[in-house]
């Protein structure tokens, strides 16, 4: 299973991480041009958009260049997506009669392998076109496979590399962010609301210390919160008592909602609990920091002990 953070029908492209070196992958694909004394290398990815080349070998044509769309409605692309793992050697000369939509009419041959993801699941095609490659008869496709090798490794590193990311930024114990993932995580959603124009709160959670507090009352505060807030929002296991929330409010009354359904939740689990609240309310174009925005919240919250009362709000709805 690839991580989540992988979004395998994202163009290669968009990607900007050191496990895929693409200048590395044009090199391989400058290989097998010179091997095979073909016209055109490339590598395609079957993307969302349809299939995309992401890198190819130099060419006086530029008919394949980085970014380019191909026609996925042709009947070549299609018999590519059923290949077997050791490849097709097709005759274009044959199929562009019968395909006029084929991207590669000015080509006589055809070889191509499959590159996967690691879960086995299809990235693309590594391909080589030229007029005259099968000199090596049924071995033609075989011998792409080393470079086939050598592009699906690199993808298990970028994959590797996003799974120790992940669990990086994560609390082991509750699965939530942690204060790394947090402080990665949060000012890329608090741009994003900025840019639609979203207030934001930041809310600092912590159970009082008491004779009856044990460590499951923090994984229970823990897993309150993460079925509190929405999509849009984040919530992180700071400390080993710490919990943070950054959300996005219509309204200032909102951020007092949202404690009431925490204190109710909380409450109906354990009424003997007693919670430090904290939070800050910022507007779309406020220029505070995160980092102060979470002192901010940290100051309300030692000012705030608040024991749990189940008349404290009948609203449990945001």
């Amino acid at each position: 299973m690839l991580p989540h953070t992988i979004e395998t029908e994202s163009s290669l492209l968009e990607y900007d991480s050191p496990q895929v070196n693409l200048v590395h992958w044009m090199h391989q694909c400058e290989l097998l041009k010179r091997f095979y004394q073909a016209q055109e290398v490339i590598v395609i990815q079957h993307t969302a958009r349809g299939d995309e080349v992401i890198v190819s070998a130099s060419s006086d044509s530029q008919e394949f260049v980085a970014g380019t769309l191909l026609d996925d409605s042709c009947s070549i692309l299609k018999k590519l997506i059923q290949s077997p793992i050791e490849g097709v050697h097709i005759d274009l000369s044959v199929a562009q009669i019968h395909d006029p939509s084929n991207p590669f009419h000015h080509y006589k041959n055809l070889l191509a392998r499959p590159v996967l993801w690691p879960d086995s699941s299809l990235f693309g095609y590594l391909c080589v076109l030229g007029q005259d490659l099968d000199t090596q008869g049924d071995l033609a496709a075989h011998m792409m496979e080393p470079f086939q090798l050598l592009l699906q490794q690199e993808l298990s590193l970028l994959c590797q590399h996003h799974q120790i990311e992940s669990m990086s930024m994560r609390d082991l114990k509750s699965g939530m962010l942690n204060d790394l993932g947090f402080m990665m995580m949060a000012p890329r959603q608090l741009s994003l609301g900025r840019r639609f124009n979203a207030w934001a709160g930041v809310f600092v959670f912590e159970l009082a210390l008491t004779p009856e507090l044990e460590e499951r009352h923090h994984n229970l505060l823990g897993s309150i919160l993460q079925n509190t807030v929405r999509t849009s929002d984040l919530a992180a296991h700071l400390t080993d008592t710490e919990f943070v929330i950054l959300a996005f409010l219509d309204s200032e009354a909102d951020m007092d909602t949202l404690v009431k359904r925490v204190r109710n939740k909380l409450y109906q689990l354990d009424e003997t609990l007693e919670l430090n609240v904290g939070y800050c309310f910022f507007s779309p174009d406020s220029t505070v920091r995160l980092a102060n925005m979470l002192t901010l919240a940290k100051e309300a919250m030692h000012t705030h002990s608040t024991k749990q009362n189940p008349q404290q709000s009948k609203d449990d709805s945001l």
